[in-house]
């Protein structure tokens, strides 16, 4: 045979036997590894409930067991009189921090929750960043979820709609530098009230729609920030003739027992759709 002829079959065998390599290197492609389940000490993940039909199954758990409430004195539980003319202290259990700590715990009883109430009576939230406390609660608890309330007195005393809504703000971006997720809440439609000597409380009942405008428009594209509708939860229709006392005290500001359970659930939902947990939690 000629030495050319022999030097060019060489190359041709080399070709074939780099073919066959590569094809029994090849995954056949009708295999395909089991799904991934969640098992104990699996990282949550968190996000919105899949799709009906989803294979996942029901909510086992949260991906969140600490949250700290921080507010005014809503957060902190005050309640009012019938007649609008006296405030009265907390009722123990009625808070809805409590309420929504015990909602959690039921829901989800193989799971410890602690639902911290920072609410301050009476505080504006210029005066929560002015004074460093939001900071300085946020850096000793680190809570996974911030639940945010405040704003009103802020409005109630002639405080600009957008100041208000700009120190609001702060405290969204000091909780995302702790890679906490916020929920903040819109205010409840409040109501003019009249006490029994006559003293006219307006509550910035005026005020409240743009308030909560803003607060959206500020909300919206942030990551990890998510507006509880409150004002949708409330409804309009709680400033009639009985003072708004059926789900509001006597002064048009504070919720009674039932209304501080209406923001718990209001919130829990919020929450239960956020860091919803699917599939084996064992």
């Amino acid at each position: 045979m000629p030495i050319t002829a022999a030097r060019l079959r060489v190359p041709a065998v080399v070709l074939l036997l780099a073919l066959a390599a590569a094809q029994c290197g090849r995954s056949p492609e009708s295999l395909t590894g089991p799904s991934p389940v969640l098992s104990k000490g699996a990282v949550p993940q968190a996000g919105n409930p899949p799709a009906a039909g989803d294979s996942l199954g029901t909510v086992n758990a949260l991906g969140a067991t600490r949250f700290m409430a921080f507010g005014d004195s809503i957060t902190w539980g005050q309640i009012s009189s019938f007649d609008g003319s006296i405030l009265f202290d907390q009722l123990p259990g009625t808070e809805y921090p409590v309420q929504l700590d015990g909602q959690f715990e039921s829901a989800f009883p193989s799971q410890d929750f602690t639902v911290t109430n920072e609410g301050v009576p009476g505080e504006w939230a210029l005066q929560a960043i002015s004074s460093g406390r939001f900071a300085q609660r946020m850096a000793a608890q680190r809570p996974q979820a911030l639940l945010l309330l405040e704003g009103f007195n802020d409005l109630n005393n002639d405080q600009s709609t957008s100041a208000t809504v700009a120190y609001l703000q702060q405290m969204v971006e000091i909780a995302r530098l702790y890679n906490t997720t916020v929920f903040i809440g819109t205010m409840f439609q409040t109501c003019v009230s009249t006490s029994p000597q006559g003293q006219v409380r307006q509550n910035a009942v005026t005020r409240i729609t743009g308030f909560n405008s803003a607060l959206r428009t500020m909300a919206a594209g942030r990551q990890n920030v998510y507006v509880v509708d409150l004002y949708a939860a409330f409804g309009t229709n709680n400033c009639g003739p009985d003072g708004g006392i059926g789900i509001l005290g006597g002064d048009g500001l504070h919720p009674n027992p039932s209304g501080y359970s209406l923001i718990a659930t209001t919130f829990a939902n919020a929450v239960r759709n956020v860091f919803t947990v699917r599939g084996s939690y064992q």
